[in-house]
């Protein structure tokens, strides 16, 4: 099953030459061997409270006699509750919130039969009843930003390159949503809604924590492309080139001089200087600092980089392989060292038959990660992330060898509404399935003190909230 979202993600590549570096990839004296785990591999499992209606089969799982009966589409809650919910046409692979809005982008195979185009923007002032505001329909945005959609919180900028159906080039657009989140303000235009194409290849993206620079990363052949975006108006290429054999999502350190790189395939993570661009250096580079891969996991999706009483890490999330998530000490940079996972027990390795029949008719994933979000960077208390099959998950890991599950949220499937969905990549693309469970891709988000904002892509957009005193944590 990996192997063909593998395929899907490298089809149609195109080579580009790099710019300015012959290229900062992993080479096989400069690779570390998978290392080894001090802390656990698997969390401890939630106790759920009154009002939950908990999971019928192992930690994570949504068993197949449960798809086949109808049980999914009730859910399953432990916990947590929905507070309110826009599902419009469902949404695609990764969609930010800011403030009180989120940005739900929709996918790019229902441009035909959407009614709804582009990226959705929801007013969710009121939590309990969240609205469609406007559509975002700019270039990039038209065609899907995929999984480069992001927010940048101290510019209050919202931007995405072209993605298309899987890999395209040639648009970045950047939006101001500071002003006012629910209308952004298109900043790039050069022509009523046309964008000026400032991107090479376009798969992910991130902004350096200071706004200045938004980066954009190709998979196959690995390219890395800075575009300076001090003036949001004139956004300009600064740097390209070839980073890896294929790499996916990333995240940068606090002062932008680091970047944690995640390997598509070998799954791991490269830490890469960046401070050439940071500094706008006449001569830009990236180098290499450190590396680390390993064997129990696949499709090494993105990284997020956090620390505990001043000593860093980088929690990392595959989308394959079982791999989950895991906890990363990165105090010796040029020797990164994971201390512990995240995984359910529908990962281990004793259920990968019953996770291979419980997810066979639902797509090209099953009960992987994707995408998760912190409440803090700085010494945090809980993680939550979202998984395709198995819900939003939220975990206590203030000790970072030992998480603890809290609380999780896994909606109802919607496979009788799948007609409707023509904004859900699960429902409508080629690698999608049966709707037997949604797909939950996208990085959920703390907001204020008991409430965690998410979109998964058939539910749509969700406020949820925590019951039963499960956070915030004491």
């Amino acid at each position: 099953m990996q192997s063909t979202k593998l395929a899907t993600l490298l089809a149609g590549t195109v080579v580009l030459a790099a710019c300015g570096s012959e290229g900062v990839g992993p080479t096989s004296s400069s690779r570390t061997t998978p290392s080894e785990v001090m802390g656990a591999s698997f969390v401890e499992p939630v106790q759920c409270g009154a009002g939950s209606v908990p999971e019928t089969g192992i930690q994570g799982q949504v068993p197949l006699a449960d798809r086949e009966s109808g049980r999914s589409k009730q859910g399953y809650r432990c916990n947590m509750e929905l507070v309110g919910q826009y599902q419009g046409e469902g949404s695609t692979w990764v969609n930010p919130s800011y403030k009180t809005c989120s940005y739900m982008g929709t996918t790019f195979s229902g441009i035909p039969t959407k009614v709804s185009q582009g990226v959705q923007v929801i007013d969710a002032r009121d939590p309990a009843n969240p609205v469609l505001s406007t559509n975002l329909t700019s270039p990039a945005f038209f065609q899907s930003p995929w999984e480069s959609l992001k927010v940048n919180e101290a510019r209050g900028l919202l931007g995405g390159v072209a993605v298309g159906p899987v890999l395209s080039a040639g648009f970045f657009d950047i939006y101001d949503i500071g002003t006012d989140c629910a209308n952004p303000i298109l900043l790039n235009s050069f022509a009523a809604n046309l964008t000026l194409p400032a991107n090479l290849i376009g798969h992910e993206g991130a902004w350096s924590p200071d706004g200045n620079t938004y980066w954009a990363t190709g998979l196959n052949p690995g390219s890395i492309t800075a575009i300076d975006t001090s003036n949001p108006s004139l956004p300009r290429i600064l740097y390209t080139t070839i980073a890896s054999p294929s790499n996916h999502g990333f995240e940068l350190s606090e002062d932008g001089n680091r970047m944690y790189l995640t390997s598509l395939t070998p799954p791991g993570v490269i830490i890469l200087d960046t401070s050439s661009i940071q500094n706008r250096d006449p001569v830009p580079m990236l180098t290499e600092v450190g590396s680390v891969y390993w064997e129990d996991g696949d499709l090494s999706q993105h990284t997020i980089p956090v620390s505990y009483n001043g000593k860093p890490f980088v929690i990392a999330v595959d989308e394959g392989g079982a791999g989950a998530a895991r906890i990363i000490d990165i105090s010796d940079e040029t020797a990164p060292v994971v201390v512990s996972k995240l995984k359910l027990a529908i990962h281990a390795e004793e259920n990968a038959a019953i996770r291979e029949a419980d997810t066979a008719n639902n797509g090209s994933f099953g009960y992987e990660g994707h995408y998760c979000g912190v409440d803090k960077k700085v010494n945090p208390t809980a993680i939550a992330c979202g998984y395709f099959q198995s819900g939003v998950r939220v975990f206590d890991i203030r000790n970072p060898l030992a998480a603890k599950e809290i609380a999780y949220y896994n909606p109802p499937a919607q496979s009788e509404k799948k007609a409707q969905l023509a904004g859900s990549e699960h429902a409508t693309s080629a690698i999608g399935g049966d709707l037997s469970t949604d797909w939950c891709s996208s990085p959920p988000r703390f907001v204020g003190s008991d409430q965690i904002w998410v979109t998964c892509q058939d539910n749509g957009f969700m406020v949820l909230k925590f019951t039963n005193n499960a956070y915030p944590l004491k």
